[in-house]
């Protein structure tokens, strides 16, 4: 009998043919706009409705919000998905996403040791000689010298309040790894089931979190790329719900 080969080809099921479509539609979009706008003035004045809007995106993909993010496309997942067999294959494989990369986020922020970008302002302001003096710092030393930083250039407190509370270092950026699996695998879904829209609107909203994150002086787009790379190995890496491997004797 000749040896079992796996048609390894299946295993890119068509939610994940359609997953990987609006990732590369993101990253393009992500691109477009890091070209058109970055770097941003990280000590301009900036108005209510846009810090607010800023604040909203970013904290959706956050500790804040993303639970929230995650019940909503769930649920409307499990609508679309409604008369399937492998509703609860598919909720398993997104519990198995966001703990291996909330696991290797942590590891890899340590490991590469990336400053953050508005640590250039501190430098810039000669609060610090180096982003790794900051780094050096306690929590409550560098709290003090955001908040001296702020008051010195009117930095809006719509920044400011995120640069408190992230202190870490920059890369990979977890948002950005979130926004990602939930285009690879929620996106993928919706649009393999040709609701479009909702697929639109995921990656829509995925742009706007990466922006969002560029704006708050968080991350530099070579962490959003990063990250966009990272979510789609780890996607690639865990099988599909419908994932099948048929045998042949060829």
């Amino acid at each position: 009998m000749s040896p079992i080969k796996i048609n390894a080809l299946q295993f890119f099921t068509r939610e994940k043919l359609y997953g990987i479509t609006c990732l590369a539609i993101v990253a393009s979009l992500i691109f477009v706009a890091s070209l058109a706008l970055y770097p941003f003035e990280l000590t301009t004045p900036v108005s209510q409705v846009l810090g607010f809007i800023m604040q909203c995106l970013s904290y959706s993909a956050g500790h804040q919000g993303f639970l929230i993010t995650l019940c909503i496309l769930g649920l409307t997942s499990i609508w679309v998905t409604r008369g399937t067999n492998h509703r609860t294959i598919l909720l398993g494989q997104i519990a198995i996403l966001l703990v291996l990369s909330f696991t290797t986020k942590t590891f890899l922020k340590q490991w590469t040791e990336s400053p953050r970008p508005y640590t250039d302002v501190f430098v810039e302001e000669t609060i610090i000689d180096t982003q790794a003096d900051f780094y050096a710092l306690s929590t409550d030393k560098k709290n003090e010298v955001i908040s001296l930083v702020a008051v010195a250039n009117n930095v809006s407190e719509w920044r400011t309040k995120h640069w408190v509370g992230e202190t870490d270092y920059s890369f990979p950026s977890g948002h950005t790894i979130f926004v990602a699996i939930c285009v690879l695998f929620f996106a993928g879904i919706f649009a393999s089931h040709q609701h479009r829209l909702l697929a639109s609107l995921v990656c829509f909203w995925a742009v706007g979190v990466a922006v969002s994150r560029l704006w708050l002086g968080m991350h530099r787009p070579e962490d959003l790329f990063g990250s966009l790379l990272f979510g789609l190995i780890l996607y690639l890496i865990v099988p599909s719900a419908n994932s099948k491997f048929p045998l042949s004797s060829k």
